[in-house]
């Protein structure tokens, strides 16, 4: 608050928010050098201002400042680098409050994004093509696929997993992406996977189960792929893997397996490469 200039306080005010009358002002203008946005922080911070007695409910004061903090951010002259999105862990229903990211007014806020990260089990289903239409500038995309049930009752379905295939082509020039606990909806997402093949350096899969797997075979063709890494991931087949086996990766640098199971075949593959490199 004590970073915003005399003209948004003044707006700030117009919409009902009580603003500090004498706040010292900072040597520094913060809100010019931020880089990462962490939008569950930002909304978990406001709420808690207006919070009474422990219980989770928004008051009009949350539903104003919300947006219009956003709107101060959208207007300043600075190019966010990275956006944090989570919304699974928290207790209401706080998903709308996405919707305001992609509100046309805010769109410029996260237009240049290079980096996003999105651990979400309940959105708006209007959310993802909408950010898949403003961010496609993303370098490092980081998806949490949340397909087991929640506490919520909300889990990811087809159409969601649609929407982040949709995320992954609309990319100008995706270097790297990670998807933690991937355990569905594999022909839906691997086939967005070569419309990124020129430019993919780095592919991690994090908790993942391969059992409804048929094939990696969308990673073969990614020419300029230099670390391949699967980290806690089970039901890797032969099957699953022999597309890899035989593919040529002339900058791969490493394939990290991580408490992840591996056959025979597997570990063949992998001295072969050690042997090479």
């Amino acid at each position: 608050m004590a970073c915003l200039t005399n003209k948004e306080r003044r707006s700030l005010e117009k919409q009902g928010i009580e603003v500090p009358k004498k706040v010292k002002s900072p040597s520094f203008d913060y809100i010019s050098f931020l880089k990462n946005l962490n939008y569950d922080g930002l909304i978990s911070s406001l709420f808690h201002l207006g919070c009474n007695d422990g219980i989770y409910k928004k008051n009009d004061s949350f539903n104003i400042m919300l947006p219009a903090l956003l709107e101060i951010l959208a207007n300043r002259d600075f190019a966010l680098q990275s956006l944090e999105l989570k919304n699974h862990d928290r207790r209401g229903d706080w998903d709308n409050e996405f919707m305001h990211l992609v509100d046309r007014k805010i769109r410029p806020l996260i237009k240049p994004v290079k980096k996003i990260y999105l651990d979400c089990n309940v959105l708006d289903p209007r959310f993802l093509p909408l950010l898949s239409s403003q961010c496609q500038r993303v370098r490092h995309l980081y998806i949490v696929m949340h397909v087991e049930k929640s506490k919520k009752g909300s889990i990811i379905c087809e159409r969601d997993a649609t929407y982040y295939a949709d995320l992954i082509e609309k990319q100008k020039s995706l270097e790297i992406l990670a998807i933690e606990k991937f355990i569905k909806y594999f022909e839906s997402i691997l086939p967005s996977f070569k419309t990124q093949v020129h430019s993919l350096r780095v592919i991690e899969f994090i908790n993942s189960d391969f059992k409804e797997c048929e094939s990696l075979e969308a990673i073969a063709n990614c020419e300029n792929l230099q670390r391949l890494i699967f980290r806690g991931c089970s039901n890797l087949s032969t099957k699953i893997l022999r597309p890899l086996f035989n593919a040529n990766f002339p900058k791969l640098q490493e394939i990290f397996f991580e408490s992840s199971e591996r056959n025979e075949d597997i570990e063949i593959w992998i001295r072969k490469f050690n042997a090479i490199h």
